[in-house]
């Protein structure tokens, strides 16, 4: 159960997040909201199922529709076609209640979650790296 603390808390975590950490954050609800829907079909929760797939695919919506493709080219239209074959697994799932779909949408999703971390910890290894020159410099002639 969300308390107004927690809810506190979360919106603080995304109102100061970087771009970057929005989007795994992002993904990390996708792949949250793709395991609860996975659940209710086998719980045969359909209403519940609807709803957490909905939200699902609302995000990856709005991460295709925010790519930016004059800057991200052959990546942003790669992703935008990720994206929309997962729209398309988590429909087949939402419709036949397919399982299997689902299954592959959340293996997708993990594997880029996993390259955007990847990224991140890219930026910040470089970042105190540049840290850590920046400080050895002796200026002291």
């Amino acid at each position: 159960m969300e308390t107004q603390f927690t809810n506190s808390y979360k919106k603080m975590q995304v109102e100061t997040a970087d771009p970057l950490t929005l989007i795994i954050m992002l993904y990390d609800k996708v792949i949250i909201l793709l395991e609860k829907a996975k659940k209710d079909i086998t719980e045969k929760k359909y209403e519940e199922k609807n709803i957490a797939l909905n939200k699902a695919s609302d995000i990856l919506f709005e991460l295709a529709a925010t790519l930016d493709r004059d800057n991200g080219r052959e990546i942003a239209v790669s992703l935008a076609g990720l994206y929309l074959y997962i729209i398309q697994e988590i429909t087949d799932a939402n419709v036949n209640l397919n399982t299997k779909a689902l299954d592959n949408a959340k293996r997708i999703m993990s594997e880029l979650r996993e390259s955007w971390s990847g990224i991140r910890n890219s930026q910040n290894t470089l970042s105190s790296k540049a840290d850590t020159v920046t400080t050895d410099i002796n200026l002291s002639g």
